[in-house]
């Protein structure tokens, strides 16, 4: 068992990384634990979630797969002799998580100034705080994704890959709990 766990912690970067995924699922798990209560307690909980919305947060999930797989595909090719394929990897990457974080940007303005769910409704305030720190924290992911393109060779691309699954991971339980939860499944 030991040799399937030892390259997710065989560098100090990848260690760090893990200790960084678990503050972050603690603190994801909190403000999800939030949202739940919210819900619990509010007198009209709306259903904000129609087609459109389900099919763009479901077009979320793919960008995001997109981003890890390709970047896990870049980080296995980075010590090879020919750089420039894995430096090609990393790019798609990165433009599919720039995707991800404009598609969710149109989200909220859709939920913030069309249906009027912002930060003063119950629903609004819970969504935003669970979105907004997922993708402040994408946003990040971005950025080390493109320190690592810059040298491919000495960068620890395997803690990126690590730390971008366990977002997507953490998309796929928003995607769960806030859009199909929250969704006019009935509308099909």
């Amino acid at each position: 068992m030991n040799r399937y766990i030892a390259p997710y912690f065989a560098t100090r970067t990848c260690r760090v990384t893990a200790i960084v995924i678990v503050a972050n699922f603690a603190f994801f798990a909190a403000l999800l634990g939030v949202m739940f209560y919210q819900r619990s307690v509010a007198t009209v909980w709306p259903v904000a979630f129609h087609f459109p919305s389900l099919l763009m947060s479901t077009s979320l999930v793919m960008f995001g797969l997109c981003a890890s797989i390709t970047f896990g595909i870049g980080a296995s090719q980075a010590h090879k002799e020919d750089r420039e394929p894995a430096v090609r990897w990393i790019a798609v990457a990165i433009s599919s998580w720039f995707v991800f974080l404009f598609l969710e940007i149109v989200e909220w303005v859709r939920l913030i100034w069309l249906e009027r769910l912002g930060f003063d409704t119950p629903f609004g305030g819970t969504f935003l705080m669970l979105a907004g720190t997922h993708w402040i924290a994408a946003t990040g992911c971005v950025g080390w994704f493109a320190w690592g393109a810059v040298d491919v060779a000495k960068r620890d691309l395997f803690a990126a890959a690590l730390y971008s699954h366990f977002l997507n991971f953490w998309w796929i339980i928003l995607w769960i709990t806030l859009y199909l939860s929250n969704g006019d499944l009935a509308g099909f």
